[in-house]
């Protein structure tokens, strides 16, 4: 066993040459035997080996979406349609979801105005509102509510939200980063 102060010496080494942290490059010297020379090499095969774990994850998420690349999302208001592809309107929701006013309110503009939403795949077609529509009027209907009094909360509702925001909250850097400065 080497004394602290030369282990320390190599650790330095090694460090300075893997970019590693010390606990990384201890472990290294130990698989080593302490040579600082074969502890570089194993590091070099050890970022080798997480390289190809990298890459086996790469391929997997491209086999993942070009087999969900075949399956769309039909959105559907009255005679028009917009058909995107699955990943497109899961990460499209995904981004919606960091702002959760913003999505409850879409979430009721698709369910209140009857857009449709269909997951397709091949022949098979999956409409995900019509359940979720048909789940809300029941509910409504055994509390007693009525469409015009929804409706009515809904715009108190809209009012109170406000999408804008002001202009010290907007302008964080005071106008510092303006198009009018360039």
């Amino acid at each position: 066993m080497e004394s602290n102060h030369d282990l320390l010496a190599k650790v330095d080494e090694v460090r300075t040459r893997k970019k590693v942290s010390y606990e990384e490059a201890k472990k290294a010297l130990e698989a080593a035997n302490y040579d600082t020379l074969d502890a570089v090499i194993y590091l070099e095969n050890m970022k080798g080996e997480k390289y190809e774990d990298l890459k086996e994850y790469k391929d997997k998420t491209f086999d993942s979406i070009k087999r969900t690349s075949s399956e769309t999302v039909e959105f559907s208001y009255q005679d028009k349609k917009f058909d995107a592809p699955l990943p497109v309107a899961v990460i499209g929701t995904l981004l919606l979801a960091r702002k959760p006013k913003l999505l409850a309110a879409a979430a009721a503009g698709v369910l209140a105005f009857g857009v449709d939403i269909t997951v397709k795949k091949g022949e098979k077609e999956t409409n995900l509102t019509k359940p979720v529509r048909e789940k809300v009027k029941h509910t409504a209907n055994a509390f007693g509510l009525e469409k015009t009094k929804i409706s009515r909360k809904i715009e108190d509702l809209t009012e109170k939200i406000h999408f804008k925001k002001d202009l010290e909250e907007e302008d964080d850097l005071k106008g510092y980063f303006s198009p009018d400065i360039y």
